[in-house]
């Protein structure tokens, strides 16, 4: 017969509705070290192949995926009082199954509460906690969410994340700019509120939001973002990440799954045929253009701009 079940956690974690240890239906459930040393299990088998370590003394199954929500729930055993936030709130909010190298928590400040010092976990304070819900685990409100990131993000950064929660969230631009208005002694509040006046509604990925940003600080009119392009019958042809409407000019930024994806690849090629012969210029960029040659980028779209304009004034 197998060992105990472990006692209830707050996040039901292991309940005592729970079967045996063993039983791979629990594989993705979380357990202290201690849960381990009262059922018998030696630290050599704990730190071994069989589990793995997500935070401090924090373990599961060896076979289970380290995601930003396991890691969250791990933060939540070792502080129960606190809530998930900043960049670990992001991932949460924005459906990202990236893992962080550190995972975000912030508590209500008590002097009398002794923060624990674990490698991997970042317990922030504050005087008043905002939480809301969200799949049964605290976090920080998407608005609240914003306003932490501000003191460790540059601008195109902290843009991108507030485009990422608008476009995952219920939260609007408007919110974004009225929360950092009324926000008063925060850190990098300035950062926040020039941030919140650029975050745009439709911005599907990060390196759009960058895209984006990038022709407007080089000079360029702000394009628009997910304009609907119809064909001379008015049906629906394309829907490009950017667009200038008024010279007929598209921008597309293709990630790696356009080119990994054969699907998707098609796709796009028969797309950027229809709107071609629709009489759309359309221009794709690359991670490389975004990050390696930007100065080019601008380049080409301001040359494509002033051809454009000169042929639709002729």
């Amino acid at each position: 017969m197998g060992p105990e079940p472990i006692a209830t956690t707050r996040w039901g974690l292991w309940t005592t509705d729970a079967v045996e240890w063993g039983n791979r239906d629990n594989d993705g459930v979380l357990f202290t070290a201690a849960d381990a040393k009262a059922l018998g299990i030696s630290r050599g088998v704990l730190r071994g192949t069989q589990y793995r370590r997500v935070l401090g003394s924090v373990y599961v199954d060896g076979t289970v995926a380290v995601t930003p929500r396991l890691q969250a729930e791990a933060a939540l055993l070792l502080t129960p009082e606190a809530v998930v936030s900043h960049q670990t709130a992001l991932s949460l909010w924005t459906a990202n199954d990236r893992a962080g190298d550190v995972v975000h928590v912030t508590v209500q400040r008590d002097p009398r509460l002794s923060l624990p010092r674990i490698s991997g976990l970042r317990v922030h304070e504050v005087q008043h906690l905002d939480r809301t819900l969200r799949d049964g685990l605290p976090l920080t409100p998407p608005e609240r969410t914003f306003l932490d990131l501000a003191p460790y993000c540059d601008l195109t950064k902290l843009v991108a994340a507030g485009d990422s929660l608008v476009r995952r969230t219920d939260v609007e631009p408007l919110h974004l700019v009225e929360t950092v208005a009324a926000a008063i002694g925060v850190r990098s509040v300035r950062l926040a509120r020039r941030a919140a006046a650029r975050v745009r509604a439709g911005v599907d990925s990060p390196m759009e939001s960058l895209l984006r940003l990038l022709l407007v600080d080089g000079g360029l009119p702000e394009p628009r973002i997910g304009y609907v392009i119809s064909d001379a019958a008015g049906g629906w042809l394309a829907e490009p990440d950017l667009s200038y409407p008024e010279v007929s000019l598209a921008i597309e930024y293709d990630g790696r799954h356009h080119l990994t994806d054969a699907r998707q690849w098609r796709q796009d090629i028969r797309r950027r045929e229809n709107l071609e012969r629709e009489g759309w210029l359309v221009r794709v960029f690359t991670a490389y253009d975004l990050l390696q040659i930007p100065h080019t980028v601008v380049a080409r779209i301001s040359e494509d701009l002033r051809i454009r304009h000169r042929h639709l004034a002729a």
